[in-house]
């Protein structure tokens, strides 16, 4: 069985990328260029590999599936639907994804500290999660 930390850290990872998940649906349907969809596409595909990943470790690891907090994904989802309310745009979108990326990539860090003890699998599937956080990030730049 393997230890805590890396079982915690597995699950803030799926709660991570399932919010992420979640955030992409909520603003698809306001989506308009091609580019920009083209480019959620990607991501989500990405999400959903490594949530996938994520979920086989903790099945092998002994842990269990985490959903994001009920409260954080109300919250995120009440303030893409306002947003999106009022301002219908792509660089709305835009925003709205860069804020939750880097509020994902602050989260996905402090588990990094956090449960240093994980082992190395679990703490390369964060870093990865990471990595694809920030490529959103700097792709959602250029339609702001």
């Amino acid at each position: 069985m393997a230890s805590k930390e890396t079982i915690s850290i597995l699950k803030e990872c799926d709660a991570g990328a399932k919010m992420a998940l979640a955030s992409l649906d909520d603003v698809w349907e306001h989506v308009q260029q091609p580019e920009l969809r083209a480019i959620l596409n990607a991501t989500r595909a990405q999400h959903q590999l490594i949530s996938r990943e994520v979920q086989a470790l903790l099945q092998e690891f002994g842990g269990k599936e985490k959903d994001p907090n009920p409260v954080a994904r109300s919250m995120s989802s009440m303030k893409t639907s306002l947003k999106l309310g009022l301002d219908k745009s792509d660089s709305a979108v835009a925003a709205l994804l860069l804020e939750g990326c880097d509020m994902g990539v602050q989260s996905l860090h402090r588990y990094l500290n956090r449960y240093r003890g994980a082992e190395v699998p679990a703490r390369a599937l964060c870093r990865t999660l990471v990595a694809i956080e920030e490529q959103l990030a700097r792709d959602m730049r250029r339609f702001l």
